[in-house]
């Protein structure tokens, strides 16, 4: 274990040269930015490696059995890394999206992480908060707390957002002709966790359906009536839905989301007006995959009989 961490007279880090990141909610919310900011001004980063069956049972182990499902990950993954590293970087997160804010869980994670993680591993966090201060200003705040030169940190504010627009920016795959395509939708933490979505979108693929995952590039969606920001911009790409062009929606959600149990309702009632049918998944800690299978197959058999009734009464 590391000993204690010695600090200027300013409380700025002086030593410390490693730092780790929790493949986690922050990891997939600013997906390459953290690491390459990181890694630019001369830290060795470690990002937590990714999930499987045995981070979700470390997950219940250690974490409050009323969590959300990203937050017990969370937990798992900063488990993970102590004793791995000096630092480890878990950001305030109040709001990603102007005029939004963030789920209330992920203001809290500093403090909860400095709660969890044993002595001689320092918590290192800066606010995010995209209604007071630039997303940009938030990282030259960390850089100047690992005593980084101004110019380094200008340099490295300049590359890692390019990282985070190229992360971002995922082209979309050419639709095979003559199949079902079907929006994907969900937290970034949700869609992009390989061992929490991956087998749900391998069965989506294996039945011949053309998925396209919900963008989070686009940084436009208004306030209302979703105050949550990565709600927002999923409730925002849904309005924009053109029922022609797409034949169902598919929602991943996660046991004990407090902003889903809400706005979940607001999906759905955005997809009725536009008859697209929509189906909702719900991620726990379960590792049975043949109920998820079988409401998969059932809802695109449903979908194609509809097609196929429609055509017959034409």
């Amino acid at each position: 274990m590391f000993g204690k961490l010695k600090k200027a007279s300013n409380g700025k880090l002086l030593e410390p040269r490693t730092i780790g990141i929790p493949r986690a909610l922050l990891y997939y919310l600013y997906p390459g930015l953290w690491e390459t900011f990181l890694k630019e001004l001369g830290m060795q980063v470690t990002v937590s490696a990714p999930g499987t069956r045995k981070t979700i049972e470390q997950a219940g182990l250690i974490s409050e059995s009323e969590h959300c499902l990203p937050v017990k990950l969370f937990d798992a993954h900063l488990a993970e890394l102590a004793g791995l590293v000096e630092l480890i970087f878990v950001p305030r997160i109040l709001s990603t999206l102007p005029g939004h804010i963030a789920c209330p869980k992920l203001g809290a994670l500093p403090d909860c992480a400095r709660a969890q993680c044993p002595g001689g591993i320092t918590i290192i966090t800066v606010d995010i908060n995209e209604n007071r201060t630039p997303l940009t200003e938030s990282m030259a705040q960390l850089g100047r707390l690992l005593n980084a030169d101004e110019t380094v940190i200008h340099q490295a504010t300049e590359r890692a957002l390019s990282a985070l627009r190229r992360a971002r920016a995922v082209p979309t795959a050419p639709r095979k002709p003559d199949a079902l395509n079907f929006l994907v939708i969900g937290h970034p933490y949700n869609l992009h966790d390989s061992y929490l979505s991956g087998p749900i979108l391998q069965k989506i693929e294996s039945l011949g359906v053309n998925a396209e995952l919900v963008s989070f590039a686009d940084r436009t969606a208004l306030p209302e009536p979703v105050k949550w920001d990565t709600c927002s911009i999923m409730h925002d790409r849904l309005q924009r839905l053109v029922p022609s062009e797409w034949d169902g929606v598919i929602h991943l959600s996660s046991f004990n989301c407090g902003c889903d149990s809400i706005v979940s309702t607001l999906y759905q009632e955005v997809l009725r007006e536009k008859e697209i049918p929509c189906m909702t998944l719900v991620l726990d800690e379960h590792a049975g995959q043949a109920g998820v299978d079988t409401r998969l197959e059932a809802f695109v058999d449903s979908i194609k009989d509809q097609h196929e009734h429609a055509a017959t009464c034409h």
